[in-house]
């Protein structure tokens, strides 16, 4: 029974490493770098405040990445003034701006992420993609959700431990 009990651990390990060190592409092939990185063009809102908003949002977003707790507390401080500007409901925002530290600004940033998904559709884009990327394993395995201005996969909700786990599941343009 304990070696039974091993073996399904055990298999589970390596069914969770492997979705996400094996991602599953959702982008078609014509878009899609497999072996080369695709230079990242920052996409541009036609409304200044909504591509400030933006600009703000990756600078959070890359701080999450990086592991980088003082540039996650500035980047976030600067969003929340940006989406007040904008006038943009800040809830999301103020969530993430109450906590202070990297794990749990992470763990709100999926609301976040979500919310102004929402919002980057209804603004018009002047050029650029903004891709919507997801992470099954993030927030204790409800999945995660994050926008970016390239295709390839960095996990703000692992950062350098688990970088590339991740999936596109939806470009904005």
């Amino acid at each position: 029974m304990k070696n039974q009990i091993l073996g399904l651990a055990f298999i589970g390990l390596i069914s969770t490493t492997y979705a996400c060190t094996n991602p599953t592409k959702t982008v078609n092939e014509e878009t899609a770098s497999t072996e080369t990185e695709q230079v990242a063009v920052n996409p541009k809102f036609t409304d200044a405040k909504v591509n400030e908003v933006y600009q703000h949002y990756i600078h959070l977003k890359t701080a999450l990445v990086n592991n980088d707790n003082k540039e996650a507390e500035m980047g976030a401080k600067m969003l929340q003034k940006a989406m007040s500007d904008a006038e943009i409901d800040t809830k999301s925002i103020d969530a993430v701006v109450a906590v202070n530290n990297v794990e749990t600004k992470r763990a709100k940033f999926n609301d976040l992420s979500n919310e102004l998904a929402s919002v980057f559709k209804k603004s018009k884009l002047e050029s650029g993609i903004v891709y919507k990327q997801y992470c099954p394993m993030a927030n204790d395995g409800k999945g995660g959700y994050w926008l970016a201005s390239e295709s390839k996969i960095k996990n703000p909700y692992y950062g350098e431990k688990m970088l590339g786990c991740g999936s596109i599941e939806e470009e904005i343009k």
